[in-house]
């Protein structure tokens, strides 16, 4: 269904209605509720209202004015329901197909949950090398639109940096400026449970906690608190080089850490997730790594009798998925499948082991 500024909506998952006030593009529109907020949302949450009696007039909501200079693309003013979510700057990805959580495309936004003007520069993170991606400023209790990221782009976003200056007008308290990586494992969005409802989106959002006023003074040094994960990119060059996979730094069993059940092991095959350091890897030692890790757990599966695998291998290009297929083909005594799509979506195997190569 077409909208266009200033049709009258109602929605389909929550009471109530609105005026539609600016078109986004095909998937998003933004709609003015009676509160007096602009709020994005998908256009299947949406439905024409027709003729509806109007009890009262509904307006678009009144825009900060900013200074000339001020970029203010993507800038929409947040609805009073935050109270119960904690102060601080928090990235948000938003499906833009909201029922399709696992497989659609996602808008990135920033929230400035905080009573101070936020100022931020984002690089995301490409190999262990970051790039600019945004800048800009958010006024107390709004949010910026990052843009539209596809899932294949998602592993840039795992460990990207957040730079960020609060500034508060009149007499205050003056605050460091912070620096965050935003860490989260790129698996989390092929699981359904990821995505809650969020009152400060109206829509379903996996939403991950950055930064808080005064988060650097709280820290013993001035030193930016790096992830594990990340660490060997400060390293010396011959260390980095070393692309030690975290099975080999283990003593433990290689699929003791992905248990999920007494017989189900869940690996995912993530870059990230086998390596701290992806420094001077070309895409063919990656899928090597992991074409390795793969058989050292399937090696460990059968020597613990584990007899359920879970490989998640993302989206992408489908160049990982392709040689793990060619590879099970090639194996006796195991079958495999799509794992279930309701908890992995499109980027999960499933191998089931046989011992001596027979169905039991």
């Amino acid at each position: 269904m077409q909208f266009k500024v200033g049709d009258k909506v109602l929605f389909l998952n929550e009471k109530g209605g609105g005026v539609v006030t600016r078109v986004e593009d095909e998937q998003i529109v933004h709609v003015a509720v009676e509160d007096g907020f602009e709020i994005p949302y998908a256009v299947t949450d949406l439905i024409k209202a027709g003729n509806m009696e109007e009890d009262r007039p509904l307006t678009a909501p009144k825009r900060p004015t900013p200074a000339k200079d001020e970029k203010t693309a993507g800038l929409y003013i947040l609805p009073h329901q935050t109270e119960d979510i904690s102060t601080g700057v928090y990235l948000a990805m938003v499906p833009r197909n909201q029922d399709q959580v696992l497989a659609s495309a996602m808008d990135f936004f920033l929230l400035n949950h905080t009573g101070y003007r936020v100022s931020f520069a984002l690089f995301i993170n490409k190999s262990g090398n970051f790039y600019g991606k945004a800048t800009g400023a958010m006024d107390p209790g709004t949010r910026h639109h990052l843009g539209k990221v596809e899932r294949t782009d998602i592993e840039e976003w795992a460990h990207a940096m957040l730079q960020t200056l609060f500034f508060r007008e009149g007499k205050t308290e003056l605050l460091p400026p912070a620096a965050d990586y935003i860490v989260f494992k790129p698996v989390k969005i092929y699981k359904e449970e990821s995505f809650t409802f969020s009152p400060m989106l109206h829509q379903k959002a996996m939403t991950i906690s950055v930064t808080a006023p005064g988060k650097q003074k709280e820290r013993q040094t001035a030193e930016v608190d790096v992830p594990d994960s990340v660490k060997h990119m400060k390293e010396e060059e011959e260390e980095r080089n070393t692309h030690k996979p975290v099975s080999e730094r283990k003593s433990k069993g290689i699929l003791e850490k992905h248990m999920v059940g007494d017989n189900i092991a869940e690996i995912d095959l993530h870059i990230v997730e086998l390596t701290d350091n992806t420094i001077n890897m070309t895409n063919a030692d990656m899928l090597n790594m992991q074409m390795d890790y793969v058989k050292r757990c399937l090696e460990e599966a059968r020597k613990q009798h584990i007899s359920k695998l879970v490989f998640i291998h993302g989206v992408g290009n489908g160049t990982l998925k392709q040689a793990l297929l060619k590879m099970f083909k090639n194996t006796e005594g195991l079958e495999y499948f799509d794992a279930p799509y309701a908890r992995y979506g499109m980027g999960a195997t499933e191998v089931k082991l046989y011992r001596s190569g027979s169905h039991q």
